[in-house]
Protein backbone atom coordinates (compact mmCIF):
# COMPACT_ATOMS: atom_id res chain seq x y z
CA UNK A 1 0.00 0.00 0.00
CA UNK A 2 1.54 3.29 -1.08
CA UNK A 3 -0.03 5.28 1.80
CA UNK A 4 -2.83 5.22 4.33
CA UNK A 5 -6.15 7.03 3.92
CA UNK A 6 -8.83 8.13 6.37
CA UNK A 7 -11.43 7.82 3.63
CA UNK A 8 -13.28 4.52 3.91
CA UNK A 9 -14.05 3.06 0.44
CA UNK A 10 -16.65 0.49 1.50
CA UNK A 11 -19.21 0.38 4.28
CA UNK A 12 -20.91 -2.54 6.01
CA UNK A 13 -24.66 -2.86 5.39
CA UNK A 14 -26.68 -5.88 6.50
CA UNK A 15 -23.54 -8.02 6.73
CA UNK A 16 -22.16 -7.09 3.28
CA UNK A 17 -19.77 -4.44 2.06
CA UNK A 18 -21.20 -1.82 -0.27
CA UNK A 19 -19.79 1.11 -2.25
CA UNK A 20 -20.85 4.65 -1.19
CA UNK A 21 -22.38 5.40 -4.61
CA UNK A 22 -24.81 2.49 -4.17
CA UNK A 23 -26.49 3.69 -0.95
CA UNK A 24 -28.42 6.73 0.25
CA UNK A 25 -26.48 9.96 0.76
CA UNK A 26 -25.20 11.01 4.19
CA UNK A 27 -26.11 9.23 7.40
CA UNK A 28 -29.21 7.84 5.73
CA UNK A 29 -26.96 5.18 4.18
CA UNK A 30 -27.34 3.09 7.38
CA UNK A 31 -23.79 1.76 6.92
CA UNK A 32 -21.24 1.08 9.61
CA UNK A 33 -17.41 1.08 9.66
CA UNK A 34 -15.97 -2.35 8.68
CA UNK A 35 -13.17 -1.83 11.19
CA UNK A 36 -14.74 -0.35 14.34
CA UNK A 37 -18.53 -0.60 13.61
CA UNK A 38 -19.05 3.19 14.00
CA UNK A 39 -21.97 4.68 12.02
CA UNK A 40 -20.88 6.04 8.63
CA UNK A 41 -22.07 8.76 6.31
CA UNK A 42 -21.86 8.38 2.54
CA UNK A 43 -20.13 11.34 0.88
CA UNK A 44 -21.24 11.61 -2.74
CA UNK A 45 -19.72 14.86 -3.96
CA UNK A 46 -19.51 15.62 -7.66
CA UNK A 47 -15.81 16.67 -7.60
CA UNK A 48 -14.38 13.65 -5.81
CA UNK A 49 -14.92 9.90 -5.82
CA UNK A 50 -17.64 8.93 -3.31
CA UNK A 51 -16.38 7.65 0.03
CA UNK A 52 -17.52 6.90 3.57
CA UNK A 53 -16.47 8.70 6.73
CA UNK A 54 -17.37 8.40 10.39
CA UNK A 55 -20.59 10.21 11.28
CA UNK A 56 -19.81 12.69 14.07
CA UNK A 57 -17.05 10.55 15.50
CA UNK A 58 -13.28 10.09 15.45
CA UNK A 59 -11.76 8.94 12.17
CA UNK A 60 -10.67 5.30 12.01
CA UNK A 61 -7.03 4.81 11.00
CA UNK A 62 -7.55 1.16 10.08
CA UNK A 63 -10.82 1.72 8.28
CA UNK A 64 -9.40 1.84 4.74
CA UNK A 65 -7.24 -1.29 5.09
CA UNK A 66 -10.01 -3.33 6.74
CA UNK A 67 -12.58 -2.24 4.15
CA UNK A 68 -10.35 -3.26 1.22
CA UNK A 69 -9.42 -6.53 2.93
CA UNK A 70 -13.03 -7.51 3.64
CA UNK A 71 -14.22 -6.44 0.19
CA UNK A 72 -11.49 -8.58 -1.43
CA UNK A 73 -12.71 -11.62 0.50
CA UNK A 74 -16.33 -10.82 -0.42
CA UNK A 75 -15.40 -10.66 -4.11
CA UNK A 76 -13.93 -14.17 -4.02
CA UNK A 77 -16.89 -15.54 -2.05
CA UNK A 78 -19.33 -13.98 -4.54
CA UNK A 79 -17.56 -15.19 -7.69
CA UNK A 80 -16.33 -18.56 -6.39
CA UNK A 81 -13.36 -18.20 -8.74
CA UNK A 82 -9.76 -17.02 -8.56
CA UNK A 83 -6.56 -17.18 -10.62
CA UNK A 84 -3.99 -19.50 -9.03
CA UNK A 85 -0.32 -18.42 -9.08
CA UNK A 86 2.12 -20.24 -11.38
CA UNK A 87 3.92 -23.10 -9.68
CA UNK A 88 7.16 -24.99 -10.27
CA UNK A 89 7.05 -28.60 -9.09
CA UNK A 90 10.61 -29.69 -8.35
CA UNK A 91 11.21 -33.39 -8.88
CA UNK A 92 14.11 -35.15 -7.19
CA UNK A 93 15.23 -38.73 -7.76
CA UNK A 94 18.08 -40.19 -5.68
CA UNK A 95 20.96 -41.83 -7.56
CA UNK A 96 23.09 -43.28 -4.78
CA UNK A 97 22.07 -41.26 -1.72
CA UNK A 98 19.98 -38.31 -0.56
CA UNK A 99 22.86 -36.00 -1.44
CA UNK A 100 23.36 -37.53 -4.90
CA UNK A 101 20.24 -36.78 -6.91
CA UNK A 102 18.83 -35.96 -10.32
CA UNK A 103 16.51 -32.94 -10.39
CA UNK A 104 14.09 -31.38 -12.86
CA UNK A 105 10.91 -29.36 -12.65
CA UNK A 106 7.51 -28.97 -14.23
CA UNK A 107 5.93 -25.53 -14.62
CA UNK A 108 2.22 -25.11 -14.13
CA UNK A 109 1.27 -21.60 -15.33
CA UNK A 110 -1.22 -19.33 -13.61
CA UNK A 111 -4.80 -20.44 -14.28
CA UNK A 112 -8.36 -19.54 -13.37
CA UNK A 113 -10.13 -22.13 -11.22
CA UNK A 114 -13.72 -22.43 -10.12
CA UNK A 115 -14.34 -23.01 -6.43
CA UNK A 116 -16.91 -25.55 -5.32
CA UNK A 117 -17.33 -23.67 -2.04
CA UNK A 118 -15.61 -20.98 -0.02
CA UNK A 119 -15.92 -19.61 3.51
CA UNK A 120 -14.23 -16.73 5.29
CA UNK A 121 -12.32 -16.84 8.56
CA UNK A 122 -12.75 -20.57 9.23
CA UNK A 123 -10.21 -22.47 11.30
CA UNK A 124 -8.09 -24.73 9.11
CA UNK A 125 -7.96 -28.49 9.59
CA UNK A 126 -4.14 -28.47 9.89
CA UNK A 127 -2.66 -28.39 13.42
CA UNK A 128 -2.04 -24.96 14.91
CA UNK A 129 -5.52 -23.39 15.05
CA UNK A 130 -4.72 -21.22 12.01
CA UNK A 131 -7.53 -19.16 10.48
CA UNK A 132 -6.99 -18.25 6.79
CA UNK A 133 -8.82 -15.35 5.18
CA UNK A 134 -10.63 -17.82 2.91
CA UNK A 135 -10.91 -21.60 2.95
CA UNK A 136 -12.06 -22.94 -0.42
CA UNK A 137 -12.75 -26.39 -1.85
CA UNK A 138 -11.67 -27.27 -5.40
CA UNK A 139 -13.36 -29.68 -7.80
CA UNK A 140 -11.02 -32.50 -6.80
CA UNK A 141 -12.08 -31.92 -3.17
CA UNK A 142 -8.66 -30.43 -2.29
CA UNK A 143 -8.53 -27.55 0.18
CA UNK A 144 -7.24 -24.14 -0.97
CA UNK A 145 -6.33 -21.43 1.53
CA UNK A 146 -6.26 -17.80 0.38
CA UNK A 147 -4.69 -14.85 2.20
CA UNK A 148 -5.23 -11.22 1.15
CA UNK A 149 -2.29 -8.87 1.70
CA UNK A 150 -3.12 -5.18 1.97
CA UNK A 151 -0.33 -4.04 4.28
CA UNK A 152 0.70 -7.17 6.19
CA UNK A 153 1.79 -10.45 4.60
CA UNK A 154 1.42 -13.98 5.92
CA UNK A 155 3.37 -14.73 9.09
CA UNK A 156 6.06 -17.38 8.71
CA UNK A 157 4.61 -19.98 11.15
CA UNK A 158 1.27 -19.80 9.39
CA UNK A 159 2.92 -20.04 5.95
CA UNK A 160 4.86 -23.13 7.03
CA UNK A 161 1.85 -24.84 8.62
CA UNK A 162 -0.79 -24.57 5.88
CA UNK A 163 -0.53 -26.58 2.68
CA UNK A 164 -1.93 -25.11 -0.55
CA UNK A 165 -1.69 -21.58 0.84
CA UNK A 166 -1.64 -18.72 -1.69
CA UNK A 167 -1.42 -14.97 -1.13
CA UNK A 168 -2.93 -12.19 -3.23
CA UNK A 169 -0.80 -9.05 -2.85
CA UNK A 170 -2.63 -5.71 -3.06
CA UNK A 171 0.18 -3.87 -1.31
CA UNK A 172 1.51 -2.05 -4.40
CA UNK A 173 -1.84 -0.84 -5.73
CA UNK A 174 -2.72 2.85 -5.31
CA UNK A 175 -5.41 3.85 -2.79
CA UNK A 176 -7.59 5.51 -5.40
CA UNK A 177 -7.48 2.40 -7.58
CA UNK A 178 -8.46 0.02 -4.79
CA UNK A 179 -11.42 2.23 -3.87
CA UNK A 180 -12.95 1.40 -7.25
CA UNK A 181 -15.06 -1.75 -6.90
CA UNK A 182 -14.60 -2.89 -10.49
CA UNK A 183 -10.81 -2.39 -10.43
CA UNK A 184 -10.53 -4.14 -7.06
CA UNK A 185 -12.51 -7.05 -8.44
CA UNK A 186 -10.13 -7.45 -11.41
CA UNK A 187 -7.12 -7.13 -9.11
CA UNK A 188 -8.35 -9.74 -6.64
CA UNK A 189 -9.56 -12.30 -9.14
CA UNK A 190 -6.86 -11.97 -11.83
CA UNK A 191 -4.40 -9.09 -12.03
CA UNK A 192 -2.76 -8.60 -8.63
CA UNK A 193 0.53 -10.35 -7.90
CA UNK A 194 0.06 -13.68 -6.18
CA UNK A 195 2.29 -16.45 -4.91
CA UNK A 196 2.32 -19.85 -3.24
CA UNK A 197 3.78 -20.45 0.19
CA UNK A 198 3.18 -24.18 0.07
CA UNK A 199 1.47 -26.14 -2.66
CA UNK A 200 0.87 -29.86 -3.22
CA UNK A 201 -2.02 -29.53 -5.66
CA UNK A 202 0.14 -30.59 -8.61
CA UNK A 203 2.37 -33.14 -6.91
CA UNK A 204 0.58 -36.21 -8.31
CA UNK A 205 -0.59 -34.91 -11.68
CA UNK A 206 0.23 -36.72 -14.92
CA UNK A 207 2.97 -34.33 -16.08
CA UNK A 208 4.75 -34.69 -12.73
CA UNK A 209 4.47 -38.48 -12.77
CA UNK A 210 5.85 -38.62 -16.31
CA UNK A 211 8.78 -36.40 -15.39
CA UNK A 212 9.39 -38.53 -12.30
CA UNK A 213 9.45 -41.68 -14.45
CA UNK A 214 11.75 -39.98 -16.95
CA UNK A 215 14.26 -39.12 -14.22
CA UNK A 216 14.08 -42.60 -12.72
CA UNK A 217 14.85 -44.07 -16.16
CA UNK A 218 17.96 -41.91 -16.34
CA UNK A 219 19.43 -43.25 -13.10
CA UNK A 220 20.85 -46.43 -14.63
CA UNK A 221 22.36 -44.44 -17.50
CA UNK A 222 23.94 -42.01 -15.06
CA UNK A 223 25.40 -44.86 -13.01
CA UNK A 224 26.73 -46.52 -16.16
CA UNK A 225 28.40 -43.31 -17.37
CA UNK A 226 29.94 -42.78 -13.96
CA UNK A 227 31.25 -46.34 -13.89
CA UNK A 228 32.87 -45.95 -17.32
CA UNK A 229 34.36 -42.60 -16.34
CA UNK A 230 35.74 -44.02 -13.09
CA UNK A 231 37.23 -47.00 -14.95
CA UNK A 232 38.83 -44.64 -17.45
CA UNK A 233 40.23 -42.44 -14.69
CA UNK A 234 41.54 -45.49 -12.84
CA UNK A 235 43.23 -46.82 -15.99
CA UNK A 236 44.78 -43.40 -16.64
CA UNK A 237 46.04 -43.22 -13.05
CA UNK A 238 47.51 -46.72 -13.25
CA UNK A 239 49.17 -45.94 -16.57
CA UNK A 240 50.61 -42.72 -15.19
CA UNK A 241 51.91 -44.62 -12.16
CA UNK A 242 53.45 -47.26 -14.46
CA UNK A 243 55.18 -44.57 -16.51
CA UNK A 244 56.36 -42.84 -13.34
CA UNK A 245 57.84 -46.04 -11.95
CA UNK A 246 59.52 -46.81 -15.28
CA UNK A 247 61.04 -43.33 -15.41
CA UNK A 248 62.21 -43.54 -11.78
CA UNK A 249 63.79 -46.97 -12.11
CA UNK A 250 67.24 -45.82 -13.41
CA UNK A 251 67.51 -43.31 -10.55
CA UNK A 252 66.12 -45.38 -7.69
CA UNK A 253 69.54 -46.13 -6.15
CA UNK A 254 70.64 -42.51 -6.61
CA UNK A 255 67.54 -41.25 -4.84
CA UNK A 256 68.15 -43.62 -1.95
CA UNK A 257 71.67 -42.22 -1.55
CA UNK A 258 70.28 -38.69 -1.76
CA UNK A 259 67.80 -39.44 1.02
CA UNK A 260 70.49 -41.13 3.13
CA UNK A 261 72.91 -38.23 2.88
CA UNK A 262 70.12 -35.86 3.86
CA UNK A 263 69.94 -37.43 7.31
CA UNK A 264 72.12 -36.32 10.23
CA UNK A 265 73.89 -39.68 10.27
CA UNK A 266 74.45 -39.55 6.53
CA UNK A 267 75.94 -36.05 6.68
CA UNK A 268 78.24 -36.95 9.56
CA UNK A 269 79.48 -40.06 7.76
CA UNK A 270 80.14 -38.10 4.57
CA UNK A 271 82.01 -35.36 6.47
CA UNK A 272 84.23 -37.90 8.24
CA UNK A 273 85.04 -39.66 4.97
CA UNK A 274 85.91 -36.43 3.15
CA UNK A 275 87.96 -35.14 6.09
CA UNK A 276 89.96 -38.37 6.17
CA UNK A 277 90.56 -38.27 2.42
CA UNK A 278 91.55 -34.58 2.56
CA UNK A 279 93.85 -34.64 5.60
CA UNK A 280 97.04 -33.65 3.76
CA UNK A 281 95.33 -30.83 1.88
CA UNK A 282 93.74 -29.55 5.09
CA UNK A 283 97.17 -29.36 6.75
CA UNK A 284 98.51 -27.37 3.80
CA UNK A 285 95.81 -24.65 3.86
CA UNK A 286 97.07 -22.66 6.92
CA UNK A 287 100.53 -22.50 5.34
CA UNK A 288 99.09 -21.06 2.11
CA UNK A 289 97.14 -18.38 3.97
CA UNK A 290 99.32 -17.26 6.91
CA UNK A 291 97.56 -13.91 7.24
CA UNK A 292 94.13 -15.50 7.45
CA UNK A 293 95.36 -17.98 10.11
CA UNK A 294 97.43 -15.45 12.09
CA UNK A 295 95.32 -15.94 15.23
CA UNK A 296 95.76 -19.71 15.08
CA UNK A 297 92.09 -20.41 14.36
CA UNK A 298 90.38 -21.56 11.19
CA UNK A 299 88.57 -18.58 9.59
CA UNK A 300 84.80 -18.97 9.58
CA UNK A 301 84.58 -17.94 5.94
CA UNK A 302 86.77 -20.91 4.99
CA UNK A 303 84.47 -23.47 6.64
CA UNK A 304 80.89 -22.53 5.77
CA UNK A 305 78.15 -25.14 5.90
CA UNK A 306 75.98 -24.80 2.80
CA UNK A 307 73.34 -27.09 1.30
CA UNK A 308 75.08 -29.74 -0.80
CA UNK A 309 78.60 -28.98 0.48
CA UNK A 310 79.22 -32.75 0.21
CA UNK A 311 78.72 -32.61 -3.58
CA UNK A 312 82.43 -32.33 -4.41
CA UNK A 313 84.83 -35.22 -3.75
CA UNK A 314 86.76 -33.22 -1.18
CA UNK A 315 86.25 -31.71 2.28
CA UNK A 316 84.28 -28.47 2.05
CA UNK A 317 87.15 -26.53 3.68
CA UNK A 318 89.42 -27.53 0.80
CA UNK A 319 87.14 -26.48 -2.05
CA UNK A 320 86.14 -23.31 -0.19
CA UNK A 321 89.82 -22.41 0.30
CA UNK A 322 90.32 -23.01 -3.42
CA UNK A 323 87.48 -20.60 -4.28
CA UNK A 324 88.82 -18.06 -1.80
CA UNK A 325 92.24 -18.27 -3.40
CA UNK A 326 90.94 -18.10 -6.98
CA UNK A 327 88.30 -15.43 -6.51
CA UNK A 328 89.42 -13.23 -3.61
CA UNK A 329 92.93 -13.66 -2.18
CA UNK A 330 94.94 -13.15 -5.36
CA UNK A 331 92.69 -10.67 -7.19
CA UNK A 332 92.31 -6.89 -6.84
CA UNK A 333 89.31 -5.18 -5.28
CA UNK A 334 86.49 -4.70 -7.76
CA UNK A 335 87.32 -7.83 -9.69
CA UNK A 336 84.17 -9.64 -10.83
CA UNK A 337 83.59 -13.31 -10.19
CA UNK A 338 81.12 -15.30 -12.33
CA UNK A 339 79.52 -18.41 -10.90
CA UNK A 340 79.72 -20.70 -13.94
CA UNK A 341 83.43 -20.47 -14.83
CA UNK A 342 84.34 -20.67 -11.15
CA UNK A 343 82.13 -23.75 -10.74
CA UNK A 344 83.71 -25.38 -13.80
CA UNK A 345 87.18 -24.95 -12.28
CA UNK A 346 86.08 -26.45 -8.94
CA UNK A 347 84.52 -29.45 -10.69
CA UNK A 348 87.62 -30.05 -12.82
CA UNK A 349 89.92 -29.69 -9.84
CA UNK A 350 88.08 -31.87 -7.31
CA UNK A 351 85.46 -33.89 -9.15
CA UNK A 352 81.90 -34.58 -8.00
CA UNK A 353 79.92 -37.51 -6.62
CA UNK A 354 78.85 -39.54 -9.64
CA UNK A 355 75.30 -40.33 -8.48
CA UNK A 356 74.73 -36.71 -7.43
CA UNK A 357 75.92 -35.54 -10.87
CA UNK A 358 73.40 -37.82 -12.58
CA UNK A 359 70.60 -36.25 -10.58
CA UNK A 360 72.04 -32.78 -11.15
CA UNK A 361 72.25 -33.29 -14.92
CA UNK A 362 68.65 -34.51 -14.96
CA UNK A 363 67.54 -31.44 -13.01
CA UNK A 364 69.38 -29.08 -15.39
CA UNK A 365 67.95 -30.90 -18.40
CA UNK A 366 64.45 -30.40 -17.00
CA UNK A 367 65.15 -26.79 -16.06
CA UNK A 368 66.14 -25.78 -19.58
CA UNK A 369 63.86 -28.11 -21.57
CA UNK A 370 62.09 -26.16 -24.37
CA UNK A 371 58.73 -27.43 -23.13
CA UNK A 372 59.37 -25.82 -19.72
CA UNK A 373 60.58 -22.39 -20.81
CA UNK A 374 57.17 -20.78 -20.21
CA UNK A 375 56.84 -22.45 -16.79
CA UNK A 376 58.03 -20.48 -13.72
CA UNK A 377 61.51 -21.63 -12.71
CA UNK A 378 60.32 -22.70 -9.26
CA UNK A 379 57.84 -25.10 -10.88
CA UNK A 380 60.26 -26.75 -13.35
CA UNK A 381 60.51 -30.01 -11.47
CA UNK A 382 61.35 -33.52 -12.62
CA UNK A 383 57.87 -34.92 -13.09
CA UNK A 384 58.60 -38.45 -11.82
CA UNK A 385 60.26 -37.23 -8.60
CA UNK A 386 58.35 -35.99 -5.57
CA UNK A 387 58.50 -32.34 -4.53
CA UNK A 388 60.71 -33.31 -1.60
CA UNK A 389 63.12 -35.19 -3.88
CA UNK A 390 63.27 -32.29 -6.34
CA UNK A 391 64.05 -29.92 -3.48
CA UNK A 392 66.95 -32.10 -2.25
CA UNK A 393 68.75 -32.24 -5.61
CA UNK A 394 71.71 -29.86 -5.86
CA UNK A 395 73.76 -28.74 -8.85
CA UNK A 396 77.46 -27.78 -8.62
CA UNK A 397 76.65 -24.16 -9.47
CA UNK A 398 73.97 -23.96 -6.74
CA UNK A 399 76.52 -25.16 -4.14
CA UNK A 400 79.15 -22.64 -5.28
CA UNK A 401 76.57 -19.84 -5.41
CA UNK A 402 75.46 -20.61 -1.85
CA UNK A 403 79.08 -20.28 -0.69
CA UNK A 404 79.56 -16.99 -2.56
CA UNK A 405 76.38 -15.67 -0.94
CA UNK A 406 77.93 -16.54 2.43
CA UNK A 407 81.06 -14.55 1.50
CA UNK A 408 78.79 -11.59 0.78
CA UNK A 409 77.53 -11.86 4.36
CA UNK A 410 81.16 -11.83 5.56
CA UNK A 411 81.78 -8.63 3.58
CA UNK A 412 84.29 -10.23 1.20
CA UNK A 413 82.06 -9.98 -1.87
CA UNK A 414 79.02 -8.07 -3.03
CA UNK A 415 76.48 -9.00 -5.68
CA UNK A 416 77.09 -7.17 -8.94
CA UNK A 417 74.30 -8.77 -10.98
CA UNK A 418 72.65 -12.21 -11.20
CA UNK A 419 75.31 -14.94 -11.01
CA UNK A 420 78.10 -12.35 -10.75
CA UNK A 421 79.89 -11.04 -7.63
CA UNK A 422 82.46 -8.29 -7.03
CA UNK A 423 85.48 -8.52 -4.72
CA UNK A 424 85.33 -6.11 -1.76
CA UNK A 425 88.72 -6.75 -0.10
CA UNK A 426 92.06 -5.07 -0.94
Amino acid sequence: MKKRSLKIPFGSLDGRLVAPENVARGRNCDCRCPNCDWPLRANQGEQTRPYFSHDRGPECIGGFETAVHKMAKQIILDHLAVVLPPHFVEITVPVTSEDDVLTDNVLYPARLVQLVSAVSEKQAEEPGRWIPDITATLKNNAKLYIEIKVTHGVERPKAEALDNLMEIDLGDWEIGVLANTEVLERAVLRMAARCWYRCSLYSNLKKVRLKQAELEAKVSNVLDRRRRREEKELYAALEQQRQLEAARAPYRADLQKLNDIGTVAGQEAREKLLAANSSKLLLDIPQRFPKEFANGRWPKYLSVRVAGDWFFEIDRRVWQAYIYEQAIADVPKGHQVSVKPLTDRVVRHFGVVDWAKRLSDLKLETLFAPSNLKTPVAERNIWFFSDEENALIRTPSSVVRSYLDALVAFGLLKRARPHTYQVETE
